[in-house]
């Protein structure tokens, strides 16, 4: 029984580029473009009535549109339908655009140059439910994530990440002081600290966070 076509709506101001990118899907027979839209707001639009006329799969945006961003554009659409996968196509490479990809909840990111060869493959990609990326947008995202690990492991002091490993590890404030030769006050006082930084309400939030940021060894978890 033949797999049912991959369903796309295409947002691109640029009326020969919308064309090209059309013409492109046009030979993909498992990609089936049910609408075009030449701006966001239309965008939205078809792709409200899309949806109620029974679905659509991948929503191809570019990033600079004349009324709403692309990002606006995905981000509306992901609060309706987070279902729905968004594949941004863009000439940008800027970090500002990508960690705004990120916020937006966007699956994937394209650049136009690679748009004619890459495209039909990357929507397959977003609609199995993986991230397509260009390589220029992976490595601009790996370079993010080693700055963060960078700033999240300055975040702490040196005593702060032992008091809070021992935490994760079980130790009260009071065993905690006799391991590591403090008083249980300058604990408690290290334990708020660590709190107050990691922006949590609690010690058990705290050591989920500190799991999640890397900031105490996995292997230490109770």
């Amino acid at each position: 029984m033949p797999t049912a076509p991959i369903r796309v709506l295409l947002i691109e101001d640029h009326g020969l580029v919308r064309a090209g990118i059309r013409l492109v899907l046009e030979r993909e027979p498992d990609i089936a473009v049910l609408g075009e839209a030449g701006d966001g707001a239309g965008g939205l639009q078809l792709f409200q009535r899309l949806a109620a006329e029974g679905g659509l799969d991948v929503v191809v945006t570019d990033l600079g549109l004349p009324d709403i961003s692309g990002l606006e554009v995905v981000r509306r659409i992901k609060a309706r339908h987070p279902a729905v996968r968004a594949l941004i196509v863009t000439m940008h490479t800027g970090e500002e655009y990508v960690r705004g990809m990120l916020d937006a909840g966007a699956d994937g990111y394209l650049l136009k140059q690679s748009a004619a060869q890459d495209l039909p493959e990357a929507i397959r990609v977003v609609a199995r439910g993986e991230t397509a990326l260009s390589p220029t947008v992976a490595r601009l995202l790996l370079r993010q994530v080693r700055r963060g690990r960078e700033r999240r492991a300055d975040l702490l002091s040196g005593r702060e990440r032992q008091v809070l490993g021992e935490l994760a590890e079980g130790q009260t404030s009071k065993e905690i002081a006799r391991r590591l030769g403090l008083s249980p006050k300058t604990v408690e006082n290290h334990r708020a600290r660590i709190l107050e930084k990691l922006g949590v309400a609690n010690t058990a939030a705290a050591i989920g966070r500190a799991f999640q940021q890397g900031l105490v060894a996995s292997t230490s978890q109770p």
